[in-house]
């Protein structure tokens, strides 16, 4: 065999020059052999074989970049004898074991003596073979044993295949893939572990057996379609209902065989369809069978076309961390018995095939099926780099719950078969996830002040103001305030300070709820608070409100204070609106007195606690700084906006409690060592965002168990806080957790269809219980939407659509992933920006980071502003994806907070965008000679320092001839790796100049003289 490679062969090739040493495209056949053996017959079988398969003595070279198939050397048998508890490690090694494609042979064959049997292991790349081809190799290798080979001549050979399978490539017609893959997503099955750059092939294996393979068969005669075609359509629903995604692609690999002259012939034929489902309609699993016939019958018709060619066509955009088009395999193979079990004859002998020991995926998941009797042998594959043996037991199990129910009752509406084990049941009805009951609170929060006031008056309360002096300013203003004719709500328009809790205080005890108004937001928008909330007096200090009462906070009256009801309104909060209208979110008594209760327990709160108030009053979070504190007796200080300064005062020294958004606190932890932290501070509460694991790392490091460290999760509607995570000592590095629900609080985390999803699959988390807003004021509508009736609460109850993304972790703690809302689709991808600025704080000299997608294009925002962007970038390219590096990245001296903490998006500036009709010319030397060999590859007239190899039309193939001459040019040794990290000239030339910059470093100092003084770059 001399000359062109096969469409699938040349791709193989340029997947073996991107990974060199990867071994996920072998393919074993181990067969333990019986009875009285001789070795020379078996030598003289396995020459035969290899003489009469020109594959089998192929090698593939390359010359300027472009391999060419060759006559290579035969395989020889290798003999090596060993014990019984030694074998198995001795199969994997030889299974593992990488091949050389440029020089061969691609056949290792071992026979392994053990005791009195023999056990023959062959290796073959898929290169040369498939597994057809393993099934040929068998029978013609134990006829040649036996004798009775009679030596059929072939009727055609590979060689030949290949030739006319290039002649007819360029007459295929791709209009059908075309249309079939038009905006086709990538299956984003939610990983346990960190999705690295590039993929790898590190696999592993779970077997799930599954009983009624008869009744599986005869169900789909009844339906008219194959029993292939049924599991196809049950996998995908199994995909949809893990990923959320109704656009589920599965690869399907075929024979490639239709000839009857290859059936023969050991080569690699096979080809990879994709099969594509729609699955956002609400039929039943029968329309969805039907939807998989016309699917399948429409893929079998076309399946000339190869896999390869139809990547280029495409023009797939290239992702080293996965495959492309597909992530997951289905195969169904059509023999019956186990793939490692029944008995064969070899001549006189008997062979049953074993495990080789093979441990490498070529995709993230794939499932095999095999027909043992009336069994179903579901084998998952699955990278295990990527997920949890457990992980990939539970998605098993699950699919035989799904199978059986599809089966039992096809005319179940998809979204309603179920999915759910026996164990998910009792993981996610366990009483953890319902929230631990706890002792409901008696009265309200201004009960428990009352108390407090009472029972200890001269108790430092607030800054320079005892229990009993705020509890009589308060009944002073609440006089004040009846006599005003308040009723249903008082606006608060007060700096943060003692002035502004006794206002609180007095809007309760008139029977009001108090609405806070930060007096530095535009007029305007607290014209707006004030009219939509319907407050009929603002407690002020001198801000006017055309229409409304306004009296001052020291205004004193002699009417009786009221006691509220729990359901009477607490406090009124302003969220920022997402529909561009902000909304009050009314908080009853009731709710808040049960997370006051909640975070005494929780925080252990009590009267030896000095808290700062350091939010915002419009941002609810004073709430849980102000209120567990004064119930339980403690005492509560103004923090500076300058938090650093004010914990260096003697007021900030004393703190032994700290409540900051994430965001901020990501910014003291960047400069740990120049805080001031009070010598007696305890506790650190977290909320706002997302919590990064190296700034976890970072604060473990310099406090250990000394300061606790808690992460709480809770939108507006559920007052204040929901979930609680303990994050003290924690070293793993891996996401921190939101935690588990308060007390009394039910948690679900359901599909779009409130379904709850399996534990470890992402979902909206809807939340119930006892801290439960009452709606937004004055929307009914809008809180019908938000608010529904809650299937785990008594009747009656409802939950809040949070429309965040979270999913269960096995230890019972939730994991935030993101809002539904922010997550984006760029270039076809979806894409979690907090999976992007997750990576760039990890960056060495990155201190903060924001991303956010603009006009399909990924945004980064990094701190300090030195930074250079081309370098981050580049660094992103090491760690990430192609698809999730930024188009732009943009350092700022510091990212915009809004006054709540939180990061104000709107402040974000737009990037610069070098238009892409720019034409800079090659800067460097390095650069120069890199733009020259990619215009001379790609046939074009000039390339730029900062054009991009793939937009300019390389591809894989060009790609290998591209960097075979730039390492001819420099006598460098370039992966072809390199290109796809540092797609720009620029960036391939700078990554060039470091590995010659390496290479020298590792040589001698005479042998680095002699390179320097030659013309390099």
């Amino acid at each position: 065999m001399s000359g062109a490679l096969s469409f699938g062969q040349e791709r193989l090739w340029f997947l073996d020059q991107l990974d060199p040493g990867d071994a996920s495209y072998n393919i074993p056949l181990v067969l333990r052999l019986a009875g009285e053996f001789d070795p020379a017959r078996l030598r003289a079988a396995l020459d035969g074989l290899v003489q009469r398969h020109e594959t089998l003595r192929t090698r593939f070279p390359a010359v300027d970049g472009r391999p060419f198939a060759t006559a290579g050397p035969a395989p020889v048998l290798d003999e090596v004898a060993c014990a019984e508890e030694d074998l198995a490690a001795l199969l994997a090694e030889r299974s593992n074991a990488p091949f050389d494609l440029a020089e061969g042979p691609l056949l290792r064959a071992t026979l392994v003596t053990v005791g009195d049997e023999h056990v023959l292991s062959l290796v073959v790349h898929h290169i040369v073979a498939d597994g057809w081809s393993l099934n040929v190799l068998r029978d013609e290798l134990a006829r040649r044993y036996a004798g009775t080979f009679d030596e059929p001549p072939l009727p055609t050979t590979y060689t030949a295949y290949a030739r006319a399978q290039r002649a007819a490539g360029a007459e295929q017609d791709t209009t059908f893939w075309r249309e079939q893959l038009a905006g086709a997503a990538a299956l984003e099955l939610q990983p346990d572990l960190r999705r690295p750059t590039s993929k790898t092939s590190d696999g592993a294996f779970h077997t799930r057996r599954v009983p009624g393979a008869a009744a599986l068969d005869a169900f789909a005669r009844e339906q008219r379609v194959s029993s292939f075609m049924v599991l196809l359509a049950a996998y995908q629903l199994l995909l949809q209902r893990h990923t959320g995604q109704d656009d589920v692609s599965v690869g399907v690999p075929v024979a490639g065989r239709n000839d009857p002259d290859l059936e023969p012939l050991v080569g690699y034929f096979s080809n990879t369809l994709v099969m594509r489902a729609d699955l956002s309609g609400g039929g039943t699993f029968r329309d969805l069978l039907k939807a998989t016939r016309r699917t399948a019958l429409g893929a079998f018709s076309h399946q000339d076309m190869p896999f390869e060619r139809l990547l280029d066509e495409l023009r797939v955009e290239r992702d080293l961390s996965r495959n492309p088009l597909f992530q997951t395999l289905l195969t169904v193979h059509s023999q019956d018995g186990d793939r490692h079990g029944g008995p064969h004859a070899f001549g006189p002998l008997t062979a049953v095939e074993i495990d080789g020991g093979h441990a490498q995926t070529k995709v993230d998941v794939m499932l095999d099926v095999w027909r043992s009797g009336d069994e179903l042998v579901c084998v998952f594959g699955y990278r295990s780099d990527l997920f949890r043996p457990g992980t990939v037991a539970a998605l098993a199990e699950r699919f035989e719950v799904l199978l059986r129910a599809a089966v039992a009752a096809p005319d179940t509406p998809v979204r309603d078969l179920p999915v759910l084990t026996e164990a998910d049941e009792v993981f996610l009805s366990s009483a953890v996830f319902a929230g631990t009951a706890g002792a409901p609170p008696t009265g309200t929060v201004l009960d428990g002040v009352a108390s407090r006031a009472a029972g200890h008056p001269d108790k430092v309360a607030l800054d320079g103001m005892t229990y009993a002096q705020l509890w009589d300013a308060s009944g002073r203003l609440a006089g004040a305030l009846r006599e005003a004719g308040a009723t249903g709500i008082v606006g608060v328009c007060l700096p943060r300070g003692p002035e502004a809790v006794v206002a609180m205080l007095a809007a309760w005890r008139a029977g009001a709820a108090y609405l806070p108004l930060d007096p530095s937001y535009p007029p305007a928008r607290l014209a707006f608070m004030v009219a939509d909330s319907g407050a009929g007096v603002v407690v002020t200090d001198g801000q006017h409100f055309d229409g409304v009462r306004t009296i001052p906070v020291t205004a004193t009256g002699a009417a009786a204070p009221v006691a509220p009801d729990p359901e009477d309104a607490a406090y009124v909060i302003y969220t920022s609106g997402s529909t561009g209208t902000p909304k009050g979110v009314l908080v009853p008594h009731r709710a808040l007195a049960a997370r006051a209760a909640w975070m005494r327990d929780g925080y252990g709160i009590t009267a030896a606690d000095t808290v700062a108030q350091f939010a915002a009053l419009s941002f609810d979070t004073h709430a849980e700084e102000l209120w567990p504190a004064l119930t339980a007796g403690g005492t509560v200080v103004f923090a500076d906006a300058d938090l650093p300064d004010f914990l260096a005062s003697p007021a900030g020294a004393g703190v032994t409690v700290l409540d900051l958004p994430t965001p901020y606190w990501h910014r003291l932890v960047d400069d740990l060592g120049g805080v001031p932290w009070p010598a007696g501070l305890r506790l650190v509460i977290l909320g706002a965002d997302q919590v990064e694991a190296a700034a976890v790392a970072q604060w473990t490091a310099a406090f250990g168990d000394r300061v606790r460290l808690v992460n709480s999760y809770g939108p507006t509607e559920t007052t204040i806080i929901a979930t609680a995570a303990d994050l003290t000592g924690d070293r793993s590095g891996e996401r921190p957790p939101i935690g588990r629900p308060l007390w009394n609080t039910t948690l679900a985390v359901t599909d779009r269809h409130g379904r709850r999803v399996p534990p470890g699959v992402p979902g909206e988390l809807r939340i119930g219980g006892a801290g439960l807003a009452h709606g937004y004021l004055g929307r009914p509508g809008r809180t019908a939407e938000a608010f529904e009736p809650d299937p785990d609460g008594p009747p009656g109850a409802r939950r809040y659509r949070s429309g965040d993304r979270v999913r269960w972790r096995p230890d019972g703690q939730l994991e935030f992933l993101g809002r539904l809302d922010e997550q984006v689709k760029v270039r076809g991808y979806r894409i979690e920006p907090g999976e992007v600025t997750a990576a760039l704080l990890a960056l060495p000299d990155v201190g903060q980071a924001a991303v956010v997608a603009r006009t399909d294009a990924l945004i980064g925002y990094v701190t300090p502003a030195s930074l250079d962007p081309s370098a981050v970038r580049q660094a992103l390219a090491a760690t990430l994806p192609a698809h999730l590096v930024p188009t732009a990245v943009v350092p700022l001296e510091a990212l915009p907070l809004t006054v709540n903490g939180k990061l104000d998006k709107a402040a974000l500036p737009d990037p610069e965008v070098r238009s892409s009709a720019g034409y800079v010319a090659p800067r460097t030397d390095a650069e120069d000679l890199v733009a020259g060999v990619w215009a001379e590859v790609l046939g074009v007239e000039k390339v730029g320092a900062h054009d991009d190899f793939f937009d300019l039309g390389g591809h894989s193939l060009l790609a290998t001839r591209m960097v075979a001459r730039v390492r001819a040019a420099v006598d460098l040794s370039v992966p072809i790796r390199t290109l796809f990290t540092h797609r720009t000239v620029a960036g391939f030339a700078q990554a060039v100049e470091a590995l010659l910059i390496a290479e020298i470093e590792a040589m001698d100092e005479e042998t680095a003289r002699h390179m320097l003084t030659g013309d390099l770059l």
